[in-house]
């Protein structure tokens, strides 16, 4: 199994916990924090070493490592230790609702984390995945009012930050990965939002709503072709550069090995 298809099915077992849980229960990410730490350490101790360990939920004890940042104390999601120490990481966004409201927020949190560890100099990345086609919750979070489609406009600010070339760039991550997917569940989703556009402000039981769905979940990753009509040409490229997951693992490897090597 590719790397790229390990986290494919990794994103669906999280979703599925999503769906069957409470969607601020951290079991949703458990799966692919897993996934993820396998796949770096599988790669990093290859060649027979036992130097490395990574540390995050779902594996070992199943906790993040809290490190002292050079502002404040941080719970990373994945943690590599090199003889102990940890010299790398990485923080992971799954976002299956209620992005654009949030947009401005994200991305400011991603600047101020990536300082804050960046300064104790600490290697860090990001891992963001987006569902293609968004519901957006009602204020009272009883039904569905629209479906959210990403634009130019909610990416905008990353593309000016991977081509940002200034000097001690300490709120850039060393490496981003950056995706859509879609759930299967997207028809169902919009049913509901026809009916609230239509008249029907009914509210549902979004618990049972979303446990009915567990059926018809299959994640997939969005061919860049599909979002040729959403997207300018410099975000396509963009996500082109930082949408391969197979390439962003071997990268943050290397890069971990690179600062090991540079201690």
């Amino acid at each position: 199994m590719t790397k790229t298809k390990k986290f494919r099915q990794s994103l669906e077992d999280g979703y599925k916990k999503y769906l069957s849980t409470h969607p601020r229960s951290s079991e949703k990410i458990v799966p692919m924090h897993k996934a993820i730490s396998e796949m770096i350490l599988s790669e990093l101790n290859k060649d027979g070493r036992s130097d490395y360990t990574v540390k995050s939920m779902g594996i070992g004890d199943n906790r993040e490592y809290k490190f002292s940042g050079r502002y404040y104390s941080k719970d990373i999601d994945i943690t590599v230790f090199y003889k102990s120490k940890p010299i790398s990481g990485l923080g992971f966004k799954f976002i299956t609702s209620n992005y654009k409201q949030n947009s401005n927020n994200y991305f400011e949190n991603m600047l101020g984390e990536t300082a804050n560890l960046k300064r104790a100099d600490f290697l860090y990345g990001q891992v963001i995945v987006l569902k293609h086609k968004m519901p957006y919750y009602s204020s009272d979070k009883k039904t569905f009012t629209k479906i959210e489609h990403i634009d130019d406009l909610n990416l905008k600010k990353y593309v000016s930050l991977d081509i940002d070339n200034g000097i001690d760039l300490y709120h850039k991550p060393d490496i981003l990965y950056l995706s859509f997917i879609e759930t299967g569940d997207e028809m169902e989703f919009e049913k509901i939002v026809d009916l609230h556009q239509n008249g029907n402000t009914k509210k549902i039981n979004k618990a049972e709503f979303h446990k009915q769905q567990l059926c018809n979940v299959n994640v997939k990753f969005v061919d860049k072709k599909r979002l040729q009509n959403d997207f300018s040409t410099n975000t396509l490229e963009f996500l082109e550069k930082v949408g391969n997951f197979d390439r962003f693992i071997e990268a943050f490897v290397n890069l971990t090995k690179g600062k090991t090597y540079g201690r």
